[in-house]
């Protein structure tokens, strides 16, 4: 049986993709890092959205809303909410805690990952 993740030791590696029948995907990505573009010790991607885009419901790419730190060195961690196309600069609270508002804030249903 899988349960969902209680430390940042359950989230290490984690790459899970579902897509939703409504036309919608989440996909988690997390993974441990000593690399210097992110001072967190986290790359990680927390994205809901549209399979097929469709701003200005959607980003161009499909989001809804998502946290990366895809250039944390560079602009930090950032929350991406459409439509603005603008992202949102955020303090990353750590890697569980930010799991937990993710989930928090989207229609589905957590994906288990232990």
């Amino acid at each position: 049986m899988r349960m969902a993740a209680q430390t940042d030791d359950d989230l290490d590696g984690v790459d899970e993709t579902q897509t939703y029948p409504d036309g919608t995907v989440v996909r988690v990505f997390c993974q441990r890092t000593t690399d210097d573009a992110y001072p967190s010790g986290w790359a990680y991607t927390l994205h809901y959205g549209a399979t097929d885009p469709d701003p200005p419901r959607t980003l161009a790419d499909g989001t809804l809303r998502g946290y990366d730190n895809a250039h944390e060195d560079i602009k930090g961690h950032e929350l991406h909410v459409a439509p603005d196309p603008t992202p949102i600069e955020t303090v990353f609270p750590g890697m569980l805690t930010l799991r937990r508002q993710f989930w928090e804030e989207i229609p589905k249903p957590e994906i288990d990952v232990a």
